[in-house]
């Protein structure tokens, strides 16, 4: 009886999927918890956190339906090639010298953000508005069936991927860069880990609209594969892809997610297997990120570069390698680092520097990630807790978290 009740589950639920699924893999989203949180909001049974959450995107979707479609053709700094085309963004972290009239070079000032490198002179506010954007329509279409999302989701991937007057150019040569030094710098790859996160998924989502055609596809997988080659065969994607903290774990986790929705499953496991291998440079035998701790920012850093490495070990899944229980030679692991972040979760003090304090809800998507595909009582207690205290302090200030809003509506936590 268990055995057919089972099957029966799994075949609503594929029909589910059939009807208003993917017609491409996913690749972070968990196209089976989107179908049941969807089945959920349709039947009203849905959390109350869910169904506020699903609100508070139909609300953003909304709004995003009469903005400007963000591209790099509108920043009013030209790139040193001359090409507006090419992404630039400056690097945020670094301010003009005060010792120096002009203020030239600038210099490095770790965890402090310069606001002057955050404005529409550059490329990289407008990159995260487009990302952002369309991952809420997307996901607003998906849930809503309203084919207004996918419309103005499919114009604003066109505009900036697509279309030959407003495109950006498939590599990151400008980006990071610094007043003052001529020299390209590596880090600036980073900028580029949000057209991973969001743009295969989409595309997934978007590929049962009629505004999106196979030929919308073929070319905006065309623009991915240029850029994986950019990636892997510039002298800048090589040495970023050398670090030994979140910039080479961000660098692998774009090239293996990107590799594996292009069907290139050798390379994605390729960087999974240097991911892996990259815990012994990483971690310490206590599961310390040493290069992240040295930060300004420790906590956040440490949480940061969990989140790459437990996105690549979703990469890992789908091509037949275990990294959520891999360990090295010393027994360094990803539980490893978990557990040396456990204590502040427990009420403790974080022991080095952050001068922005410590934030739970920097560590809510690996852990939850981490949850899921490899459960422990260890991490389903400090789930528990870091909800709690999120919860707590909702509830304190009368704000909904953002990262437990989006769990709500991408995870199987509150369902």
């Amino acid at each position: 009886m268990l055995k057919v009740e089972k099957f029966t589950c799994v075949l609503a639920l594929f029909m589910l999927l059939n009807a208003k699924g993917f017609s491409t893999v996913s690749i972070q989203l968990d196209s089976m918890v989107l179908a049941k949180v969807k089945q959920k909001l349709h039947d009203g049974t849905a959390s109350e956190r869910t169904q506020i959450a699903y609100k508070a995107l139909i609300a953003s979707a909304n709004k995003l339906l009469s903005i400007k479609n963000p591209t790099v053709m509108d920043k009013t700094i030209v790139p040193p090639s001359g090409n507006k085309h090419d992404y630039l963004s400056i690097s945020r972290y670094w301010w003009p010298n005060p010792e120096v009239s002009n203020g030239l070079p600038w210099i490095r000032k770790d965890g402090e953000t310069n606001p002057d490198t955050q404005t529409d002179a550059v490329d990289r506010k407008r990159l995260g508005t487009m990302t952002g954007g369309v991952k809420s329509l997307s996901l607003a279409y998906y849930f809503s069936g309203d084919e207004r999302y996918a419309e103005k989701a499919a114009s604003m991937l066109k505009t900036w991927f697509l279309d030959d007057t407003t495109r950006m150019h498939p590599h990151l040569e400008y980006a990071q860069s610094v007043p003052g030094y001529s020299k390209r710098r590596s880090s600036g790859i980073l900028d580029g880990k949000s057209i991973a996160a969001v743009v295969p998924d989409a595309v997934a989502i978007l590929s049962k609209s009629a505004h999106w055609t196979q030929n919308d596809t073929q070319k905006i997988n065309q623009w991915l594969t240029d850029y994986v080659t950019w990636l892997t065969e510039s002298n800048l994607g090589k040495t970023e892809n050398n670090q030994n903290n979140n910039h080479a774990s961000w660098y692998k986790y774009q090239v293996a997610t990107l590799a594996l929705y292009l069907g290139n499953k050798p390379l994605a496991k390729d960087m999974v297997n240097l991911a892996q291998q990259s815990l012994e440079q990483q971690l310490d035998a206590e599961g310390k990120q040493t290069h992240e701790i040295a930060r300004t920012r420790s906590f956040f850093y440490s949480c940061y570069n969990l989140d790459a490495l437990t996105s690549i070990a979703m990469v890992g899944d789908k091509v037949g390698l275990d990294m959520w229980n891999y360990k090295t030679k010393d027994g360094k692991s990803l539980m490893l680092a978990f557990k040396y972040l456990a204590p502040v979760i427990n009420g403790e003090a974080w022991p080095y520097t952050d001068i922005h304090g410590t934030d739970v809800s920097d560590l809510m998507d690996a852990l939850a990630r981490m949850s899921v595909y490899a459960p422990s009582k260890e991490i389903s207690s400090l789930l528990k807790k870091s909800i709690a205290i999120l919860i707590e302090k909702e509830q304190a200030t009368g704000k909904k978290n953002e990262d437990l809003q989006s769990l709500s509506l991408t995870s199987s936590l509150f369902l």
